[in-house]
């Protein structure tokens, strides 16, 4: 579940990260250790899927992304390929090398909202504030700036501390190389939202409802992994079993149903309505009034914002657009 909201929030996230510090970790044991833990083999060749939405003038290309890869792992094609070098230009969900017009001033509001809040440890029962305690040093980072964020995003940032020999980077994410592809041939690279209003969006919900379903979630939990908190059902796979979604991806397949995860409670709802329902309807507008600029872009955002009941595809649907699946 955690690598599922990976999908959706890591291009988010980084906005946090810079500014959270993590504990200090010894791995480099336990990377000689496993060194073939994260060992993949990919005996197909790559083609993630593709969609056209278009008019008489217009042509935007969608392709579902994953934020941060292994190195080495292949996702182009030769149909990708054709796009990219076709295109005029490239919108992502957010970028450093352009403004969004008009973006909030996510600093100064996080600032304000961590230094008025009360630390989540103390509004959590006994047992779940140990609990609390337990879940964010498991995860390697520092409990008391943890535990002065807002709880959704701590349990964003909470996943993309330092796990040991994971080779998983945005350096070889979809979007990064994309980007050098596009510097490279000085296009115009720009962002479909403004990524600090939508990161604001979870700040705000941090409610007692918030609260109550965390702490019932950690009064749940083991306790024995951060992973197993995130998904009760966690396996710890090895090898191509550990890059599953990966490779699906990378071989165009596309789920019927999403579920970014954590249930129907207080945290679940909020998740799912703030970064995947609400997002994807802003987009669907956003791609039908660039309809009507002449030109051919291609758009490139998480994977799972094509899957699911309130999947891009659906919004478009929803406005009368058909996006076309064209591999």
């Amino acid at each position: 579940m955690a690598r599922t909201l990976s999908r959706i929030a890591l291009a988010l996230t980084s906005l946090f990260l810079a500014a959270t510090p993590l504990a200090a970790q010894d791995t480099g044991g336990r990377v000689a250790e496993e060194a073939d833990r994260y060992a993949f083999h990919q005996d197909y060749e790559p083609a993630p899927a593709l969609w056209k939405l278009s008019d008489e003038d217009t042509t935007i290309y969608m392709l579902g992304t994953i934020h941060a890869l292994p190195e080495g792992f292949r996702w182009r094609s030769a149909q990708l390929n054709s796009i990219i070098a076709e295109v005029d230009g490239l919108v992502l969900e957010t970028t450093d090398y352009a403004e969004y017009e008009g973006a909030i001033d996510l600093d100064a509001k996080f600032t304000h909202r961590v230094a008025n809040r009360v630390p989540t440890s103390q509004r959590l029962s006994p047992e779940g504030a140990a609990q609390w305690r337990r879940l964010i040093e498991r995860s390697g980072a520092d409990f008391e700036a943890f535990d002065n964020l807002p709880v959704l995003s701590a349990m964003l940032s909470m996943g993309y501390g330092p796990v040991g020999s994971n080779p998983s980077s945005t350096e070889y994410g979809v979007e990064t190389v994309l980007e050098g592809d596009f510097l490279e041939t000085n296009r115009p690279i720009e962002s479909i939202e403004d990524s600090g209003a939508v990161m604001y969006s979870l700040l705000r919900l941090d409610d007692d409802a918030i609260i109550a379903d965390l702490d019932a979630k950690l009064l749940a939990w083991r306790g024995k992994s951060v992973e197993q908190f995130y998904d009760a059902d966690y396996v710890d796979a090895r090898g191509d079993d550990y890059w599953a979604d990966e490779h699906r991806w990378a071989r165009g397949e596309v789920q019927d149903h999403f579920d970014i995860g954590f249930g129907d409670g207080a945290i679940g709802r909020a998740f799912n309505a703030m970064l995947l329902d609400r997002r994807n309807t802003a987009w669907a507008q956003w791609l039908d009034e660039r309809l009507d600029s002449p030109g051919t872009i291609l758009l490139a955002v998480g994977s799972g914002h094509f899957e699911g009941d309130v999947s891009l595809l659906a919004k478009l649907r929803e406005r009368g657009l058909t996006a076309e699946r064209i591999n």
